[in-house]
């Protein structure tokens, strides 16, 4: 496979003294990496010129994003076009869109590979990718996902609540924290921000947005064990 170097880019980190954006040209693809690992392949050029211009763009949205002063962790979410294609967004900062034919060419579907990669990237924002956060506490816990039919409620943050943003509720942890949720049957892992309180079952621990809940595997069952991490916020 022919793989071409086409250029680093260094973004400062609280948690890590220098981390680095790459570009790597495949046959057929452009990778987008961060720390020396994988977010995702853009394998379709889009309205640009190649998939390396296309992947150029959204690196540099991404970027953006990791230096970024973020006062309070931003909320990582999912929005539907009208076109059939998924927006990936950081707070308000629009990150990339996952149009029909990149999920054709995953072999895939618009959604899933868009909360793929959203969840590999938020994977690295937090440093989880190079195990380079800090856990402030840790337990083990009962996960339920939240219904659909609750889009567009606000929750305890204010926020509106979305299936398709990477949040959750949790009766007493403070509104804000971000949480590293792994399924240990599978191995899993998705990061969630708590902006709401609940469950309100009380064999219950922690409650998912849908989309967090497709990720770890468990929206067929409803509930699964899960491992609880708090990650210690000190992004600068």
């Amino acid at each position: 496979m022919l793989m071409v170097l086409l250029g680093i880019f260094a973004v400062a980190q609280s948690t890590q003294a220098k981390a680095q954006f790459a570009l790597l040209e495949e046959r057929g693809a452009c990778a987008i990496l961060y720390d020396g690992r994988v977010l995702f392949r853009v394998r379709y050029r889009g309205p640009f010129a190649s998939c390396e211009e296309r992947a150029r763009v959204i690196l540099k949205r991404l970027q953006d994003a990791f230096s970024t002063s973020w006062k309070s962790p931003p909320t990582f979410r999912l929005v539907r076009e009208k076109s059939g294609g998924i927006s990936a967004f950081c707070g308000e900062k629009r990150l990339f869109s996952v149009l029909p034919e990149d999920a054709s060419s995953n072999a895939s579907n618009p959604l899933d590979l868009a909360m793929l990669w959203l969840n590999n990237v938020q994977l690295a924002f937090y440093g989880v990718s190079g195990r380079t956060f800090k856990v402030a506490r840790e337990f083990d816990g009962t996960a339920s996902f939240c219904h659909p039919k609750f889009d567009g409620r606000r929750t305890a943050s204010g926020e509106m609540y979305s299936s398709y943003a990477f949040t959750a509720a949790h009766r007493t942890l403070p509104v804000g924290s971000v949480l590293l949720v792994t399924n240990p049957r599978n191995g899993r892992q998705v990061v969630v921000k708590v902006n709401d309180r609940g469950p309100w079952r009380k064999n219950r621990t922690i409650d998912l947005s849908l989309i967090a809940a497709k990720v770890l595997g468990i929206v067929e069952e409803g509930i699964s064990t899960v491992h609880i991490e708090v990650i210690a916020w000190h992004r600068k």
